[in-house]
């Protein structure tokens, strides 16, 4: 394309940017709106959609729907629970006792988290994990001896994982990346 030609769409792009943002097509383009994923937002506002989500709800019971929209289920929390699995492997792996502690401890929280959002999985999450599982391995990590909390992350606290979400019917969490990068010690 010659210099010409390319000024030319340029000037044309312009000119179109141009007349759609003062058209009243664009106007409503981009006006503020609630998505359509969640229903009866607008419905349920006190004014046009703005900065006040919560506040602009109509009532409590709008607000408290709102909330538990944003907070959603397990999803947050398990991301944050393989976060802290992660963080506990690499502590393990520097002989940082207190930090492998610091995050096991916040593991155990956040899990206490999902299931108070989840009640349908506590039963699973505290048999396999919370009311056994991870007080042995935390026992572990006190003594700090490295290989007996090598031994105790990979062959307890990884089975128990992994045998939680094959309880809960949920197989392809084990095929995670968390579980590939934690899988051995290095030497």
């Amino acid at each position: 394309m010659t210099i010409l030609k390319y000024a030319a769409a340029a000037g044309c792009g312009f000119a179109f940017a141009l007349a759609l943002t003062q058209s009243d097509l664009w106007a409503a383009a981009v006006a503020p709106r609630f998505p359509k994923g969640i229903p009866n937002l607008t419905e349920n506002n006190t004014g046009a959609p703005g900065g006040n989500w919560l506040a602009g709800a109509k009532d409590d019971a709008e607000r408290i729907r709102r909330l538990q929209i944003y907070a959603g289920g397990t999803d947050q929390q398990m991301w944050q629970v393989g976060y802290r699995y992660e963080q506990t492997f690499h502590a393990i792996t520097d002989g940082n006792w207190d930090f492998a502690l610091y995050q096991w401890g916040k593991l155990r929280d956040v899990m206490n988290v999902a299931f108070m959002k989840r009640p349908n999985r506590t039963p699973n999450g505290e048999a396999f994990f919370l009311d056994s599982v991870w007080g042995q391995v935390e026992g572990v990590l006190k003594s700090k001896d490295p290989q007996a909390a090598r031994a105790a992350f990979n062959q307890v606290a990884r089975q128990a994982c992994q045998g939680c979400h094959e309880a809960e019917a949920m197989p392809w969490l084990n095929t995670q990346d968390v579980f590939k990068r934690t899988a051995s010690f290095p030497n």
